[in-house]
């Protein structure tokens, strides 16, 4: 849950029905007409983030900053797309500049609380929270936050009531209700009702699809997207990937290079925190550092026949904008192992082969069918992946999409793989890391054993948070068998998967 300067009424009204091009094309008449007016800037800004569009929104933040220099408005809305993006940090000091300028702005001191819940401080949160709730009492937001807090104490007959309370609430927006069933479904997966909690969270990821459905038609969907691209490389010259362009240096680039893929939900966090342990490593967590590359080469066939035949001065030059992503989302990469988590990124392995040969790539496996749970269940930014997250079916057929790819590629291109089995790592932590470490040629370190204590020390921003910070445990393993009956219509889909992996069949 997220809070801005509310746009124009005409943008909000189009925002609440999921209308978002068409927000879109008020706010860009709007400056248009009027392009020193920071308001009207900041109307288009507020529908390209709702649009899920960051980079342009942070770009007309930055014109109602520019026209508006210092103000509160600007500053808390590009502080609420930076935070979207992980850049805590600058978002954190947006946030207190705004309330340096006015120090009962509403919006600051609120976002400063979300921080302070996706760091897991319950204490901070109530801190930043406290004198809002003095001042602005039953506001819906800080009725969210009470639940929120108490989800995360571990007090979850206080977080039902609250949240049975607030989906009453007829101010919430289609969003906001959508983000309280899930929440509603975690407390009540806690409570041990779980028919009650798949309900809940099914309503609510079918409000987000209503309201996603706009922005959804005639894109392509992840599941045709991975078929598109199976069908591709199913039918490639193998021989065409196997050589990839010479390689050159880059500035800033590592000295091992790992990319962290599989699938969302799959153990990549629990693996990236442990191996952010070790000294030498350094790591990023789900940041678009080959999003300019997908979308030249992923595309079309005649773009995936051009990578194929990629020349080295073209993956050089592509090699220098990878590098200068990872060093624009903070990451300290040059002369140390880097690790790219990125669990949707099985996707882009052709462009690790092409850019990247010598690269050496982590596959996170996970039981398949608490992996569809997990992902039904839990809150994600909607992309053209976890739009298919709003469906039990559509998310069976996406997972069973991506490890038909996965299998694909691991036969087309010749990268060094490494599959990594998320239970094995829960059982035996240390040998797992170990082998993991080996692959990787380092050396087991002993503070990669410390888990908990480094997702405290830093930010995580994945569904996984509280669970990493607890520590390793063994809760999630086997989760989907409480939900059987809930899953039926999706277990043959993933009965496949289940026997490739070795898992116990149902």
């Amino acid at each position: 849950m997220t809070i801005s300067q509310p746009p124009s009424r005409s943008i909000q009204d189009l925002l609440r029905a999921g209308r978002f091009e068409a927000a879109i094309a008020v706010g860009e008449r709007a400056v248009e007409q009027s392009p020193g007016d920071a308001e009207a800037w900041a109307g288009l800004a507020a529908a390209l983030f709702a649009a899920r569009r960051p980079e342009a929104a942070l770009a007309a933040w930055d014109r109602v900053l520019a026209l508006a220099p210092g103000g509160p408005d600007g500053l808390c809305g590009k502080g609420t797309v930076l935070q979207s993006l992980g850049r805590i940090e600058e978002a954190t000091a947006l946030y207190r500049q705004a309330l340096a300028r006015d120090p009962l702005r509403f919006e600051a001191a609120f976002s400063l609380a979300l921080l302070a819940v996706d760091a897991g401080d319950w204490t901070a949160a109530e801190r930043w929270a406290a004198p809002l709730q003095a001042r602005h009492g039953d506001l819906p937001n800080l009725r969210w936050l009470g639940a929120r807090v108490a989800l995360g104490r571990g007090e979850f007959a206080t977080a039902h009531a609250r949240l049975l309370s607030l989906l009453r609430d007829a101010r919430l927006g289609p969003d906001q209700r959508a983000d309280a069933l899930l929440l509603l479904g975690d407390a009540l997966d806690a409570l041990g009702r779980s028919a009650d909690a798949f309900q809940a969270a099914v309503a609510g990821k079918g409000l987000q699809r209503r309201l996603y459905a706009e922005r959804a038609r005639g894109r392509e969907g992840a599941v045709g997207r991975f078929e598109r691209l199976a069908a591709w490389f199913r039918a490639a010259d193998p021989q065409a990937w196997a050589n990839s362009p010479a390689m050159t240096p880059a500035p800033g680039q590592a000295a091992r290079h790992v990319f962290l893929v599989g699938f969302p939900r799959s153990g990549t966090t629990l693996l990236e925190q442990a191996l952010a342990g070790h000294p030498d490593v350094a790591t990023l967590e789900e940041a678009p550092t080959l999003a300019a590359a997908h979308a030249e080469f992923m595309g079309a066939p005649q773009d995936l026949e051009r990578l194929s035949k990629l020349s080295a001065d073209e993956a050089a030059g592509w090699r220098v904008r990878y590098w200068a992503e990872v060093a624009r989302h903070g990451a300290d990469a040059a002369g140390r192992t880097f690790i790219d988590k990125a669990p949707a990124g099985t996707v882009d392995l052709p462009l690790v082969a092409k850019l990247f040969p010598e690269a050496r790539i982590l596959f996170a496996i996970r039981e398949p069918r608490d992996v569809v749970l997990s992902c039904l269940r839990n809150n994600f930014q909607l992309n053209a992946m976890t739009y298919a997250f709003t469906d039990l079916q559509e998310t069976a057929a996406c997972y069973a999409g991506c490890m038909a790819l996965a299998k694909v590629y691991r036969a087309v291109l010749r990268l060094p793989w490494l599959d990594v089995r998320h239970e094995i790592l829960i059982d035996a932590f240390e040998p797992g890391l170990a082998a993991i470490c080996g692959f990787l040629g380092l050396e087991l370190h002993p503070a990669m054993a410390d888990v908990a204590a480094t997702a405290r020390s830093r930010p995580v921003r994945t569904p996984s948070a509280a669970q990493v910070r607890a520590g390793l445990n063994s809760k999630g393993v086997g989760r989907w068998r409480a939900y059987e009956a809930e899953l039926a219509a999706v277990l043959p889909v993933l009965a496949p998967w289940v026997e490739r992996f070795g898992y116990e069949p149902a």
